[in-house]
């Protein structure tokens, strides 16, 4: 079977076609949750959990099958639930600065003009899992505004770099800093440095499908951060 070479998880086809499965599976009986306002709250917000998941299994197999014309659809369906997931008032269930920017993306890049106003109007309340993170916080708000063509200055992109720079943490070092070095770059009109810094975050992004966190892992088929600056 023909498949893209990104992460152990292509050399064991059963295995992404198991999480495709079990998506087409399950997902009509939490679309049915997510949608009926009777429901409990608790189930409401666990069905709001599932469903972009589900979604996300589906685009990001299509992409390793190389289906490249079902990867775009699951995505933009997935996009009202990936807000609910991670915006709504009620129903979020996880904001913090590292595991908001799948959402954020997915809103951003494959959301409609009513999910990109919803965006604008929100109060950004990301949480940093520690102060070393505050410059994934910081990316994480400069990339909705970016993708929501607000503005912003450029002091706000110094403190992001600033606080990249000085973390301690690798990950932070590796990958976030070179996202946030794209935004700079792209703002002022830098395409080389733009083009260095994208590269910097596909190299990690590599790396971590092969021995990282990404390696079992079927979002690990796409980096979506790099598509967005």
């Amino acid at each position: 079977m023909k498949m893209l070479k990104l992460n152990i998880l292509t050399n064991d086809p059963e295995s992404v076609h198991y999480h495709m499965e079990r998506a087409n599976k399950y997902l009509p009986k939490w679309l049915a949750i997510v949608n009926d306002q009777n429901e409990e709250s608790e189930k409401i917000k666990k069905a709001a959990f599932k469903v972009p998941s589900f979604y996300f299994y589906l685009a990001y197999g299509n992409y390793g099958l190389e289906n490249f014309n079902q990867v775009k659809p699951n995505f933009e369906k997935a996009a009202p639930f990936a807000y609910l997931r991670g915006f709504d008032a009620e129903l979020k269930t996880h904001n913090n600065d590292w595991t908001i920017q799948e959402e954020l993306n997915v809103c951003l890049l494959f959301g409609d003009k009513a999910i990109l106003q919803k965006l604008i109007t929100i109060t950004p309340d990301f949480k940093t899992s520690s102060m070393m993170h505050k410059a994934c916080f910081e990316y994480d708000r400069l990339l909705l505004k970016l993708g929501t063509q607000q503005s912003f200055c450029q002091s706000e992109i110094d403190s992001a770099l600033t606080h990249a720079q000085n973390t301690k943490d690798k990950d932070v070092q590796q990958y976030i800093l070179p996202l946030i070095n794209a935004i700079n770059a792209l703002v002022n009109g830098q395409q080389a440095q733009w083009q260095a810094a994208i590269d910097m975050a596909m190299a990690w992004h590599t790396e971590q499908c092969k021995l990282g966190d990404l390696k079992n892992m079927i979002e690990g088929f796409i980096c979506l951060n790099a598509l967005m600056p």
